[in-house]
């Protein structure tokens, strides 16, 4: 009885004597230089950083990616329940397998009609903080600002010009 957990044990002891040497190994062989500011310095993709990283994240982004993994493992299980599915017609079985199948996809659509339902899905539904929000217009924005002055020192005036329904802000 005890040799079953000696053979545990001395596989957690190599387990962690791995560890541990490659640790150190990887200690040993890096290169050791001068800790520089520029060295110290964040670095994402080239860009240095700006502002805070601990801003609020629309959970709604988290809430898509889990229903797009739910539904890629759906789909992932289902290719192996086609492939066994012809050998249970054949061995009579077959309503069996679709039945678990109906029944695996009537709960998963039964998962998205309640987070449809319950707005978790909706970008711009009248639950959500976009639809509270007032777009600004480029005429508002353009008259709030004091007119800028033009490269030859004149001054600009913006005019607005209206081409096919929509208004843009020239300069003239």
């Amino acid at each position: 009885m005890f040799f079953d957990f000696a053979n545990i044990l001395v596989f957690l002891v190599v387990a962690l004597g791995f560890i541990v040497m490659n640790l150190g190994l990887a200690w040993f062989l890096r290169p050791k230089g001068d800790k520089t500011p520029g060295k110290l310095a964040i670095y994402e993709c080239g860009e240095p950083t700006i502002g805070q990283a601990w801003i609020r994240f629309d959970i709604r982004f988290y809430t898509v990616a889990l229903m797009f993994v739910v539904f890629d493992i759906e789909i992932a299980l289902l290719f192996p329940w086609a492939v066994v599915f012809r050998e249970m017609v054949l061995a009579g079985t077959g309503w069996i397998a679709f039945i678990e199948a109906l029944t695996f996809i009537v709960i998963l659509m039964a998962g998205l009609a309640y987070v449809w339902a319950k707005g978790d899905i909706d970008w711009t539904g009248p639950g959500s903080p976009a639809a509270h929000a007032s777009p600004t217009r480029p005429q508002e924005h353009e008259a709030q600002s004091a007119p800028e002055p033009a490269a030859s020192g004149r001054s600009a005036t913006k005019t607005p010009v209206t081409t096919g329904g929509s208004t843009l802000v020239s300069d003239r």
